[in-house]
C-alpha cells in the first residue's frame, strides 16, 4: 500500500511538473544516508543540477525533471549501496520542491537497513594445500577481507575484487602463469552474514624462456636486454616483467615499449618474452611563449637530441628570455642507467642572468647531477657543481652588526647538493589527494677552498584532502635555513630566502617581504618560515575557483624563527583547467598591516 501511494505521488507531481513546462533540477540532496556521504552518493547520479547563475556564467545546463530520471537514478543509488554490502535499501517518499525561481528541488529519502557482514573466508589451494602453507604471512596480511574479518566491517564488492585481483597476481609473481582465482559466496540474508570461499587452481609452475627483442633500430639489443630484470630459465614473474618495462622506457629512447608473454593453449611450461618498442624521433623540439606578473614576456625553446656519444645518451639545449632571466642558457648531456637501471648521469653547463628584485647576477659554471628514481613515488639527487658568479649588488648597511656584510662582486663557488622528493598526489598536475615532501641540503666549499662556505638547507611540505567531489583542501609548509660557515654574515645575495610573491605570500609582490635597507632593496636573509591554506571549488569542469590564507617571512639571522613575526595575507583566485595544468590569476592582500594593497598574481599551475 506504501508503495502504491509513493507511485500516485511522483507520478502527480511529474504530471504538475510537466504542466509548468518540465521545471530544471536546480538541487539534489540525500536524508537517512549514514554509511555513505552525500557528496559520494552525487557521483552515482546522471542528474545534471543547476541555478540560473550557474546557466547564465559558468555554462552548467540542467536537466529536465521526469520520472524516468527520478527511478533510474534511484536505482543507482540502490546500486551503490549494494557494492557497500547494504543489500536491503529501500525508499520513502521523495520530497519535491519547487523553488521561487521555478525549479526543483529532489531530496531522496533513503533507508539503509542492515548491511551484511563477512563471516568467514576460506581458502582451497589445488584442493591440497592450506592458504596458510601456500601463501607467505606478508601475503596474508595484504588480503582487506581477511583482515576486515577482526573487525567486522560490511562487505564490499571493491575489497572482493581488488583480492582476487591480488590474489591473481601474486600467483603469477610466483611463476603460476595460468593459475585461476575462483569463488564461492553465500549470503545468508535473514542473519545478513556472508560466507566466502576462494577456489585457487594455480596450474604448473613457469619458466622464462627465448627472449626476442623487435622495433629497435639505433639502439642495440644488448642495451635492451641489459634492462631486463629476468633471462631464460628464471621462474616467470609478472612483476619482473612490469618492472622491466618501466626501466627500459627509462632509458628515454622509446615512444613505446611493451614485453608481452607468448601464452599457447598447450601450456608449455617454459615460456617466450617479446619485447616490442618504437623509438622516438632522435631530432625534436619545444617551443612556448606567455606571461607572467612576475617574469613578464617569456619565451623558452628546447631541443633535444638521441643517441649521442652512447647509444643511449642523449643531449638537451635550452634557451630561456623573461624579466628575471634575461638570457639562461643550459645544454644537458644525459646518460639513464650509469649505475643502476634507474638512475642517470647529467652534466649540465650553463650560462645565465638573473635580475631578481633583491640582485642582479651573472652565472655560469657546471652542475654533474646523478638522478636515482627509486620509485614513481620517490626520488634522489646528488650534485657536484662549480659556479662563477659576477654580482651588480654591493649591499653595506650599518643598521646592525649581522647585517655588516660585504657582498664581493665576483666570486667562486663549488659544493654538493642533495635532494630528495616523495610525491603520491594524484592527478600529477593538479592533485585532489595525497601529499609531498621534498628536502634539499648543499653544503658550499666542499671541492676546493672558497671564499663564502656556506650550507644551505629547504624542506617543503604540501598536503591534499578531497573534502568532496569538486572540493579540495590544500596545505603548504616551507622551512629554510642558511648560515656562512665561518662567520655570522648572511651568504651570497642568490643564495638568500625571500618572500612575497605568486608562490609564496600573495599579498606582497615578488621578493618584497622581510628585511630591506635603507632604500627599500630587499636584503634576503638566512631563515625562512611559509604557510598556506586554500580552499579550491570546481564551479564547472574547466573554472575553479580558490579562497587562500598564506603567512610568512624572512629573517637576516640563521636558526631565527619568530612566530610573532609572521605576516599574513588572504586572498582568492579564479583558475581555468588545461591539458597543462591550471592557468588564472590570484588577487591577494595583506591583513593586520597598514599597508594593504591587492598584488595581482598570474599563474600557470597551481601555487602549490
Amino acid at each position: 500500500m506504501k508503495t502504491l501511494v509513493t507511485l500516485i505521488f511522483l507520478y502527480v507531481a511529474s504530471y504538475c511538473i510537466y504542466g509548468q513546462e518540465l521545471l530544471k533540477v536546480k538541487k539534489v540532496s540525500f536524508k537517512g544516508n549514514n554509511a555513505i556521504s552525500s557528496s559520494r552518493l552525487e557521483e552515482e547520479l546522471t542528474i545534471k543540477t543547476s541555478g540560473k547563475t550557474g546557466e547564465r556564467f559558468f555554462n552548467k545546463e540542467a536537466d529536465r525533471f521526469t520520472m524516468p530520471l527520478y527511478e533510474d537514478n534511484k536505482e543507482r543509488i540502490k546500486y551503490a549501496y549494494q557494492k557497500e554490502g547494504f543489500l536491503n535499501v529501500t525508499f520513502d517518499e521523495p520530497k519535491i520542491k519547487v523553488t521561487s525561481g521555478k525549479r526543483v528541488k529532489i531530496i531522496y529519502n533513503i533507508n539503509e537497513g542492515e548491511p551484511v557482514k563477512l563471516e568467514e573466508v576460506t581458502y582451497t589451494v589445488d584442493s591440497i594445500d592450506s592458504f596458510q602453507q601456500f601463501f607467505s604471512k606478508k601475503t596474508q596480511r595484504k588480503i582487506r577481507l581477511q583482515s576486515q574479518l577482526k573487525v567486522n566491517k560490511p562487505f564490499r564488492d571493491e575489497w572482493f575484487f581488488a583480492d582476487q585481483a591480488f590474489i591473481n597476481d601474486e600467483l603469477n609473481n610466483m611463476g603460476y602463469a595460468y593459475a585461476r582465482v575462483k569463488h564461492q559466496l553465500v549470503v545468508d540474508t535473514l542473519k545478513n552474514m556472508a560466507y566466502l570461499e576462494w577456489i585457487i587452481k594455480k596450474d604448473k609452475l613457469t619458466y622464462f624462456g627465448n627472449i626476442t627483442v623487435e622495433g629497435n633500430e639505433r639502439v642495440p639489443t644488448k642495451n635492451v636486454v641489459k634492462q631486463l630484470r629476468f633471462e631464460p630459465g628464471d621462474v616467470w614473474s609478472k612483476y619482473e616483467i612490469d618492472e622491466s618495462q618501466k626501466q627500459i622506457y627509462n632509458l628515454g629512447m622509446f615512444r613505446v615499449a611493451s614485453i608481452k608473454t607468448l601464452i599457447t593453449d598447450d601450456k608449455p611450461d617454459t615460456l617466450s618474452t617479446l619485447v616490442v618498442l618504437k623509438e622516438a624521433p632522435r631530432l625534436t623540439s619545444r617551443f612556448g611563449v606567455g606571461y607572467g606578473s612576475e617574469d613578464k614576456f617569456r619565451v623558452f625553446g628546447d631541443v633535444q637530441y638521441l643517441s649521442v656519444i652512447t647509444k643511449t645518451g642523449r643531449v638537451n639545449l635550452f634557451a630561456k628570455h623573461s624579466a628575471l632571466e634575461p638570457y639562461n642558457f643550459q645544454l644537458n648531456f644525459i646518460q639513464p642507467a650509469v649505475v643502476f637501471p634507474f638512475n642517470s648521469l647529467n652534466i649540465n653547463p650553463y650560462f645565465m642572468k638573473q635580475h631578481e628584485p633583491a640582485y642582479r647576477v651573472t652565472r655560469q659554471g657546471l652542475n654533474l647531477t646523478l638522478l636515482q628514481h627509486f620509485t614513481d613515488r620517490f626520488n634522489s639527487s646528488v650534485n657536484f657543481y662549480l659556479e662563477e658568479v659576477n654580482s651588480d649588488s654591493v649591499l653595506v648597511t650599518t643598521q646592525a652588526r649581522d647585517m655588516q656584510y660585504d657582498q664581493s662582486s665576483s666570486y667562486s663557488k663549488s659544493g654538493v647538493a642533495i635532494g630528495f622528493v616523495f610525491s603520491n598526489g594524484t592527478p600529477r598536475l593538479d592533485p585532489v589527494t595525497g601529499y609531498s615532501l621534498a628536502v634539499n641540503i648543499k653544503r658550499n666549499g666542499t671541492i676546493i677552498e672558497e671564499s663564502v662556505p656556506f650550507y644551505r638547507s629547504l624542506v617543503e611540505y604540501k598536503k591534499y584532502l578531497g573534502i568532496s567531489q569538486g572540493v579540495t583542501l590544500a596545505f603548504k609548509g616551507k622551512m629554510g635555513l642558511a648560515f656562512m660557515s665561518r662567520s655570522d654574515d648572511l651568504v651570497p645575495v642568490e643564495e638568500r630566502f625571500y618572500a612575497g610573491g605568486s608562490y609564496s605570500v600573495r599579498g606582497w609582490a615578488r621578493a618584497q617581504l622581510g628585511p630591506k635597507d635603507g632604500n627599500g632593496q630587499p636584503l634576503g636573509g638566512n631563515s625562512l618560515l611559509e604557510g598556506s591554506i586554500e580552499w579550491r571549488y570546481l564551479l564547472s569542469p574547466k573554472v575553479v575557483l580558490a579562497l587562500f590564507g598564506d603567512a610568512g617571512n624572512v629573517w637576516q639571522n640563521s636558526f631565527d624563527y619568530r612566530l610573532n613575526d609572521l605576516h599574513y595575507a588572504a586572498g582568492f583566485g579564479i583558475r581555468f583547467k588545461t591539458p597543462i595544468g591550471p592557468v588564472g590569476l590570484d588577487f591577494a592582500r595583506p591583513v593586520f598591516e597598514q599597508n594593504n594593497t591587492w598584488q595581482i598574481h598570474f599563474n600557470i599551475g597551481n601555487p602549490f
